[in-house]
């Protein structure tokens, strides 16, 4: 596998975990990345690069990598080579040389929405340059059915498309059995602290409703370019930032929350892990009618509201916190629907699926 690791984002979160569900099933695996740590597979399977993080998202990569990779598969006797979009400049380099290389897979993780976004122009871009390199892969594994669509529209055989949504481990994620120590009203958001995540709407909105109700408390883990607005609204401690947290804790913060706010300006839902993961804590959403997010969260799930509005916001915070039966009966839901529609389970057999059709031959 082609990736970055380690990060704090939804992309590191799947690739390490698709890469060590293969590991259980038996395979041998090898990963080709710019990040300094891999700590879950031997040295001699982990060939790293020099690269330069250009953003949380892209890398520049060295110019040799692609030459590296080839030589490496050739020695390593590599079956199939599965890149991770959306990770750096090599993925978009790696076709040029699809002669001396094995199949080419390639998860496709850039979300898209019709709504606007301060950030609406750089996606528009990236997804128009990741497009037109995709379509030179073998194969193309979508996290989300919206994504289809957008692929066929622009002339992309349907056969080498496959979708596989995100999982999550239902048994690290997993609603908390005891009861709070207090009668505080927790909100929870987990992920970039920028503008597409709707960050801005979730301080602005959340110091407004705290104001009319203080107990109240907002939870922020992650970082970006919005932490210093952190500061500039709150001076009380109603609002409680972590930063970047070891991906094992996020758990614990999300099992102490009452409910998980996201009125990001991109979509869908179900491409952001945090949002699954969220979910399968048995936690109510707030979060924003973008995409197709209508159809993918129920009303029994969450509460959707209109993009970029803070007042939409509070009123959902406060019906949430009024009602708290009914925001028990959204969290069981949430649950339900992930272990029902997002084990990694079945996610990773589905991946070995492509793998099988791309080379032509059971993959073992």
């Amino acid at each position: 596998m082609v990736t970055k690791l380690g990060a704090a984002d939804g992309l590191c979160v799947h690739a390490r975990i698709v890469l060590k569900g293969l590991l259980d099933r038996g395979h041998d695996v090898h990963v080709f990345t710019q990040s300094k740590h891999v700590d879950f597979l031997p040295p001699e399977r982990v060939h790293k690069f020099p690269a330069v993080q250009l953003n949380p998202h892209f890398s520049l990569d060295a110019i040799n990598v692609p030459k590296m990779i080839v030589r490496e598969c050739s020695r390593n006797k590599i079956e199939i080579l599965h890149v991770q979009m959306n990770s750096g400049s090599t993925e978009f380099l790696l076709p040029l040389f699809k002669t001396a290389l094995p199949p080419l897979v390639v998860t496709y993780h850039l979300a898209y929405s019709t709504a606007e976004s301060r950030m609406r122009i750089v996606f528009d871009i990236a997804g128009k340059a990741s497009l037109l390199v995709s379509r030179r892969y073998d194969g193309i594994i979508l996290v989300h059915p919206f994504q289809k669509k957008l692929f066929l529209d622009n002339g992309v055989p349907e056969e080498k498309l496959h979708v596989i949504v995100n999982g999550v481990d239902t048994n690290l994620f997993k609603p908390r059995d005891h009861e709070k120590d207090s009668d505080i009203m927790d909100f929870i958001y987990v992920g970039r602290l920028s503008y597409d995540k709707g960050v801005h709407i979730i301080i602005k909105a959340f110091w407004e409703y705290h104001k009319e109700n203080p107990q109240t408390r907002l939870t922020l883990l992650g970082n970006g370019m919005l932490k210093s607005m952190i500061r500039d609204f709150d001076d009380n401690g109603a609002i409680r930032w972590f930063g970047d947290v070891e991906y094992d804790l996020v758990p614990t913060f999300l099992q102490e929350a009452d409910a998980f706010v996201v009125p990001m300006s991109i979509g869908p839902l179900t491409s952001s892990m945090s949002v699954l993961e969220a979910m399968s804590s048995g936690l109510p959403l707030i979060t924003t009618d973008v995409a197709d997010a209508n159809r993918i969260l129920r009303p029994d799930e969450g509460i959707l509201v209109p993009p970029n509005s803070v007042h939409s916001v509070v009123d959902a915070m406060r019906l949430l916190t009024e009602d708290p039966q009914m925001r028990r009966s959204m969290g069981k839901a949430c649950r339900r629907k992930i272990i029902r529609e997002h084990s990694w389970d079945q996610q990773i057999e589905l991946t070995e699926k492509v793998y099988t059709t791309v080379i032509g031959k059971p993959f073992h």
